[in-house]
Parts: structure tokens; sequence; C-alpha cells
């Protein structure tokens, strides 16, 4: 599990580095308790908790029956806030 103030590289599709982002808090959450401030904060679509809510439950009905396993509204998830530190490597190390 990721734990407040660790550091990860976001790849692209290619798995060239973009980012570096520093993980502010992670938490496990029930998807029927996911906060509308988060859904927001995670800044797809229209930027409604209706919007977060239909992708999210489309997306998991489709990758867990891919793999013979059912939605379910409180299935747990792994919730993580960032910051971004650096984009495109203009940070050198």
């Amino acid at each position: 599990w990721l734990s407040s103030y660790d550091y990860s590289i976001i790849l692209n599709s290619n798995d060239e580095p973009v980012a570096i982002i520093k993980t502010i808090e992670v938490t496990v959450t029930p998807m029927n308790e996911v906060s509308e401030e988060f859904a927001i904060a995670e800044g797809e679509g229209d930027r409604t908790y209706n919007y977060w809510r239909d992708t999210h439950v489309r997306f998991f009905t489709k990758e867990l029956n891919e793999i013979g396993l059912n939605f379910s509204e409180d299935m747990l998830l792994v919730c993580e806030r960032f910051e971004l530190v650096d984009v495109n490597n203009k940070v050198k190390f």
C-alpha cells in the first residue's frame, strides 16, 4: 500500500515517465461512501458526483465481469489524494 508522502512516477502508454506525484492521503472507502468532494476532485467529465459514479460503476462492472466477479455498491476502493511534483522531467535527479 502507498502511504502518505510516498513519491510515484507516472508513466504514459509507452512506459515513459511523464510526471512525479507525492501521495498526501490514502483511504479505503466503500464505493457507496466516496464523498462528493473526492469525486469532484478527481476532475473527470463534468466534475459532478453523478458523472464520477456512473463512469466508475460502468468501469468496475466491465472489469469485474471479465474476471467472473460482480460489481457491488459496497466494494472497497483505494482512494488516493496526491500533489503534482514535476511534469515532463523539469526537475533533474
